[in-house]
């Protein structure tokens, strides 16, 4: 069965996973899904349905430079707002860095 997939989504949380242990930010998930959703909002969607498009669209990513700054310019913003205002309660063991 085909599916819908947000190929912007799989590239940002790729990224995210990789880059932001590299970022001065709170590790727990509930901080990573903060970063993961500020900087969706500042991409444009990009859905695909076969791999054929999935795979037109990474190598469409690989190419254009720019993407890759915009990616680390929205985390750096993004952790700096997710550092100025955490919404993880910081007693909960599960939020430990």
């Amino acid at each position: 069965m085909r599916q819908l997939r947000n190929f912007t989504e799989e590239s940002i949380r790729a990224f995210v996973d990789k880059e932001l242990p590299l970022h001065d930010v709170c590790q727990c998930d509930y901080c990573k899904l903060d970063v993961l959703a500020i900087m969706l909002n500042e991409f444009k969607s990009h859905y695909v349905v076969t791999d054929v498009g999935a795979l037109f669209a990474q190598m469409e990513e690989q190419f254009e430079p720019q993407y890759r700054i915009d990616l680390l310019s929205s985390m750096a913003h993004a952790a700096q707002i997710v550092n100025d205002r955490p919404r993880h309660d910081p007693a909960d063991p599960a939020n430990a860095e």
